[in-house]
């Protein structure tokens, strides 16, 4: 009676103590998701802030460096000037022609100017002068000579786009740098120089009180080797950074250690496109959430921006925070699990055993998963067809040995090279029908050759399917040698007639012990009986045997049937009958069959199944003759139209090589694979020698 007003005081204090500890937990979890999303936002915009602050402190970098390049050409541009009118200058009444090319419109007409010479040497495509002034203070200088349609260069050691010197361009007059010359005026500024933007001074020079030219010197506008040198020494964070792009929208400065590249991303357009700089919060493509925060520098026609993962500003206050909740939720657990430990111990011990048969699970599925990709491995490797993995562009990734066997190449000399190096000329039109029709399809099979490192052509049957390796789009690629397929076709047909006769031979040899015999017996009972001097007693003792003789008979024409087609295939389908085979052979203790069938219809096609039958008897029939196995694990699947068939046994295995280049020894084999063909199927075996041997047959 105690014991029960114990329990039923326990009852009662649950029922009571169970509404404040749910309320507990549940103002606790309301509280703590308020303060997280408060604290959230307000590490957000203080993180902005400082974001901010580094991406205005980068902006401030680049006005001093351009401040410093505009002093510096302008003292450039003065020691030019020296430099250049220490030699007089002259025009002879000798005339050049030039085919001059407008730097803005790219426009070429011929303009005729006369030869201008400097201390009596001829300026015209001379590099003295910019030599000399590179040697003292580095940079770019040229010497423009006035025309009708403004100022050509003539000597320079500013660099066209095709490396060399630009002599030949010229500034057309509606330019701003023209306009200032024809005023008489020093342009000093930002300018287009030929194919890129400079810091640049110019000024005119004179003959005879006439507008000559001008002299220029210039720096380029952006030094990206040093902006990206400072650029790394600045963190955000751990996984933060910074990075520089143009009006265009192409990244000029980015962090080498950033695995993404921010170009593809759905923001980019949205900064790009965006006057007033501005921070953001937003999902990447690798639905990872970032602060973003940026600001425009006009004067260079560039973006700064800073970017950082939401999750490293968060992760570590977020976390206290919880944990913190969870202490006190814990604290509550702890006394509800107090009250409440009497009842609920059974359960919690239930709940372990579940727990500890789902770790027992999780690590057989972990040694599954190894155990299924040393297999994959395995296979690649021991695959009698040549197989490559290349990417979309057709490089070679990855190779099997048999692939570097048969081609003659090793595998280092396959990763530097395309799968067009090892086809003739005449393929290099169809390789690229054959990719596009293979992004369209997933999968194609075709015809080809191949070029082996000694110059032999090898016909081959190439089966090509689109994965995703390494998380890219890669083409697999299973090459049959087409001469080799051929011999082992020639093979199969002989194994198959092979087949065939010892089919007649046994059934020949079955009607002939086994009918022929009481059928002569009968014959012979049956002459007797027509005696007339047979008598009654005898008669009946003939017909009688005859009876026996005859149900015997009946007996071995059904045996004999049966073996031709099983009965139980008829009434029940494969798998019963498949099922009824193992069990026979089980009853016998020499060996352990284990058999499992998912989604296989009797309704299936009889012809079909009966090669099915005959297929997996002929495997359990050579596996207790030659493997010495103790254990056959057999499994058909049926998904979709599909069948999928996996045989496999502990044996003592063999080499497969040798045995299917035998003409003896390798029947068996090459007459399952002759069946399976006969269904429009296919078969992929494996064995070595202690490790067991496997088949697997798709139909």
């Amino acid at each position: 009676m105690d014991v029960n007003k114990n329990i039923n005081n326990l009852y009662i204090k649950f029922k009571l103590f169970y509404p404040v500890f749910i309320g507990s937990i549940v103002a606790i979890a309301l509280i703590t998701v308020v303060l997280v999303s408060k604290s959230k936002q307000e590490i957000y915009n203080q993180s902005e802030k400082n974001m901010r602050l580094e991406v205005n402190t980068i902006r401030y970098m680049f006005e001093r460096e351009r401040e410093l390049k505009l002093e510096k050409v302008k003292t450039n541009l003065k020691v030019a000037h020296e430099l250049f009118f220490q030699n007089p200058i002259s025009f002879s009444d000798n005339e050049i022609q030039v085919e001059a090319i407008n730097q803005h419109t790219l426009d070429t007409s011929i303009v005729t100017i006369p030869a201008m010479m400097r201390n009596n040497n001829l300026v015209y495509k001379s590099t003295e002068f910019p030599e000399e002034t590179y040697q003292l203070f580095g940079g770019t200088t040229t010497i423009f000579q006035k025309t009708d349609r403004g100022f050509l260069r003539i000597s320079t050691n500013v660099l066209n786009t095709s490396g060399h010197a630009a002599v030949g361009t010229f500034i057309p007059n509606d330019s701003p740098v023209a306009k200032a010359m024809m005023k008489g005026e020093i342009f000093e500024g930002r300018a287009y120089v030929v194919n890129d933007w400079y810091i640049t001074s110019y000024e005119p020079f004179y003959h005879s009180d006439t507008l000559a030219g001008m002299l220029y010197v210039g720096d380029k506008e952006k030094d990206l080797e040093k902006l990206r040198s400072i650029l790394q020494k600045l963190k955000i964070g751990q996984n933060g950074y910074i990075f520089v792009v143009d009006q265009k929208g192409e990244v000029i400065i980015d962090v080498p250690n950033n695995n993404q590249s921010v170009a593809h991303e759905e923001w980019f357009n949205d900064m790009i496109g965006d006057t007033s700089g501005s921070s953001h919060l937003f999902k990447s493509s690798n639905h990872e959430e970032y602060l973003l925060t940026y600001a425009r520098y006009d004067e260079f026609g560039l973006i700064i921006a800073a970017i950082i993962p939401t999750r490293e500003l968060t992760y570590v206050p977020i976390k206290n925070l919880i944990i913190t909740a969870i202490y006190f939720a814990l604290l509550i657990s702890i006394l509800f699990i107090l009250m409440v430990l009497l009842t609920t111990t059974r359960r919690v011990h239930k709940l372990l055993n579940a727990i500890r048969l789902s770790n027992i699970k999780l690590r057989s599925a972990k040694d599954a998963l190894r155990q299924s990709e040393y297999n994959f491995r395995t296979l690649f490797n021991n695959s009698s067809d040549e197989m490559l993995v290349s990417d979309m562009q057709g490089n070679i990734i990855e190779m099997n040995e048999m692939a570097c066997e048969t081609l003659e190449y090793t595998r280092e000399e396959l990763l530097e090279m395309n799968i067009l190096d090892l086809k003739p000329a005449k393929f290099g039109q169809k390789f690229l029908e054959n990719r596009n029709q293979l992004v369209r399809s997933g999968s194609l099979i075709f015809d080809s050759e191949y070029i082996t490192k000694t110059g032999n052509l090898i016909p081959v049957e190439i089966n090509s399917r689109l994965l995703d390796f390494n998380q890219q789009s890669v083409v697999l690629s299973i090459s049959r040698n087409l001469k080799m397929r051929n011999e082992l076709e020639r093979k199969v047909l002989s194994a198959v007639i092979q087949t065939e006769e010892r089919e007649r031979e046994r059934f020949s040899k079955d009607m002939h012990d086994g009918l022929g015999p009481m059928l002569s017996t009968v014959k012979l009972y049956v002459g007797e009986l027509a005696d007339a001097h047979t008598s009654e007693e005898e008669k009946a003792s003939y017909i009688k045997q005859v009876n026996e003789i005859i149900d015997e008979a009946v007996s071995s024409t059904r045996e004999i049937s049966n073996n031709l087609m099983p009965r139980v295939i008829h009434e029940y389908g494969v798998v019963k009958a498949i099922q009824a085979f193992c069990n026979k052979i089980n009853l016998t203790n020499r060996i352990k069959i284990e058999f499992n069938s998912v989604g296989v219809d009797q309704t299936m096609d009889k012809n079909i199944q009966l090669i099915l039958f005959r297929v997996i008897s002929e495997l359990i029939n050579n596996t207790i003759k030659h493997a010495k196995a103790t254990l056959i694990s057999i499994n058909i699947e049926a998904n979709e139209g599909k069948i999928r068939v996996e045989f496999k046994d502990n044996g003592i295995g063999f080499n497969t090589e040798k045995i299917m280049s035998d003409k003896k020894i390798g029947i068996g084999l090459k007459s399952i694979i002759s069946r399976i063909k006969s269904i429009n199927g296919r078969c992929q075996f494996s064995s070595e020698v202690g490790q067991g041997f496997k088949i697997i047959i798709e139909i």
